[in-house]
């Protein structure tokens, strides 16, 4: 603008401002160079970004919430794209570039801030905590990005168990992910601090893609749940900072699905050998008592001889004898295998009664005094099992 069509004179200050304010219509700009004198003081990051072609100098300010925010450890020679606007510091009429988001490039410089982090957080113990996941797990919060097929093969590799599965969508690549991932382990913990456990999963993927897990607000958030998590990260070299921080690390998401169906492996094998037990356990008795019989008629046979040189009489008697032992023999057999047959309880879960589990301790229910309201419960029924909640509570007069 030519000076002669300025309609105002400015003052220092009301000049910079002038021109601050016009740097804030702009907007946000993204830079990209190489960290040179970086200090990190009290009152926030201070910092130059180099361009390696001509070596031009832009010097850049972060708050000291937005570096801690950021998760990355800055060091002089990384190449990063640091995102924010320009903005002149007035005391000293000088321009610097206010950062508010920070991204390393290059192999080089992700590798560096890798290792730096995988160092520190490995000093501090956080890599040491690995927590036992429950065992039948059977309600679990699942975090990953709806686009894609990640989510599709770690259900496709679940078990038809009735497992409840709680979806959070969010991105898992780019500068969005570390603060969408955050917030899904938060909301989680804080909504459904119930759960069995907590699955972060996504596809495989350079070191550069799997930025935000390899970074230290995503790694502390998921030391901080208090919901087992398991972590199934594809990767190339190195397993992410957040898989090492997590009490289960799998190398891909179709692993955490069958990590979570081996929290059932004792029921499954252990199933078919109790009914096996009792099958057979009920097959000794009966042939314990046919040896009864057969003992008992075996007896009777071997005196028939002795008592043929009796009257007839004695024989019609004896004969008379024999046959009420035999039936009343059959009829004690019929008993018991009428009794038998009644106590067997894959015969009472045929005819439609059922066995009730609480869904928290596994143990029987025998009174509805025993359920509350919202519980969850465990039905066992003829050829299977499935889960219910308990909406209303109705009790009986009857003691």
């Amino acid at each position: 603008m030519p000076l002669e069509n300025l309609e105002k004179i400015f003052s220092v200050s009301e000049f910079l401002d002038y021109l601050n304010a016009v740097f804030g219509i702009q907007g946000n700009a993204f830079v990209f160079g190489e960290v040179s004198g970086f200090k990190k003081l009290p009152s926030g990051a201070y910092f130059s970004i180099k361009d390696k072609a001509d070596g031009s100098v832009l010097e850049c300010y972060m708050s000291p919430f937005g570096y801690r925010s950021s998760g990355i450890i800055l060091e002089d020679g990384m190449e990063i794209k640091a995102g924010g606007a320009a903005n002149i510091y007035k005391p000293k009429g000088r321009l610097n570039f206010r950062v508010e988001t920070i991204e390393p490039l290059g192999e080089g410089s992700l590798k560096k801030a890798y290792d730096a982090l995988k160092k520190r957080l490995d000093s501090e113990g956080l890599f040491d905590r690995k927590r036992k996941l429950p065992e039948f797990i059977s309600q679990v919060g699942v975090i990953t990005s709806r686009a894609g097929a990640v989510i599709h093969d770690f259900r496709e590799n679940l078990l038809p168990i009735g497992l409840e599965i709680y979806f959070k969508d969010t991105r898992v690549e780019g500068l969005q992910a570390v603060p969408g991932i955050t917030r899904a382990v938060h909301y989680f913990n804080k909504k459904m601090p119930y759960l069995d456990a907590l699955v972060i999963i996504r596809g495989g993927g350079s070191l550069e893609d799997l930025q935000a897990f390899n970074n230290e607000i995503v790694a502390r958030e998921i030391f901080a749940s208090k919901i087992p998590t398991i972590c199934g990260i594809g990767h190339d070299r190195d397993i992410p900072i957040a898989s090492l921080v997590s009490d289960m690390e799998t190398s891909t998401p179709s692993i955490a699905a069958t990590t979570i169906n081996a929290s059932w492996d004792r029921l499954r094998r252990g199933l078919p050998l109790a009914e096996s037990e009792l099958v057979y356990s009920f097959q000794g008795m009966l042939a314990d008592k046919r040896m009864e019989v057969k003992t008992i008629a075996e007896k009777l046979i071997d005196n028939i001889g002795k008592i043929f040189s009796r009257a007839d009489a004695l024989k019609k008697r004896l004969l008379t004898i024999f046959e009420t032992s035999i039936r009343g023999a059959n009829e004690r057999v019929a008993e018991h295998a009428k009794y038998l047959a009644g106590v067997n309880p894959e015969r009472n879960l045929k005819l439609g009664y059922s066995i009730i589990l609480s869904g928290a301790t596994h143990k029987v229910i025998k009174s509805v005094n025993d359920i509350s309201e919202g519980d969850s419960l465990i039905n066992r029924v003829y050829q299977g099992w499935f889960t219910s909640s308990v909406d209303r509570i109705t009790k009986s007069n009857k003691q």
